[in-house]
């Protein structure tokens, strides 16, 4: 696994954006109860589809906000960027 930055998990989470909470790691930083799982459903998915490596980078998104650990919203998330 990398170790991402919060650009990186800006950049990874930018196609999968969800409306959800995959949407709101992407747009504010916050990390729910919701969102490994979400983050984990579609890695499966992307992987069923021969997305390797994404499947793969949302992986270590997960362990990017596993690491990380429920938080709200942050302050600067999208300047960041």
């Amino acid at each position: 696994m990398d170790d991402l930055t919060d650009t990186d998990v800006r950049e990874i989470l930018r196609p999968h954006r969800d409306g959800g909470p995959i949407s709101r790691l992407y747009a504010t930083g916050e990390i729910t109860t919701d969102t490994i799982p979400a983050l984990g459903v579609l890695s499966v998915e992307l992987d069923e589809r021969g997305e390797h490596e994404t499947a793969e980078r949302l992986g270590d998104v997960i362990g990017y906000a596993n690491g990380a650990g429920e938080r709200p919203p942050v302050k600067g998330w999208t300047s960041k960027v």
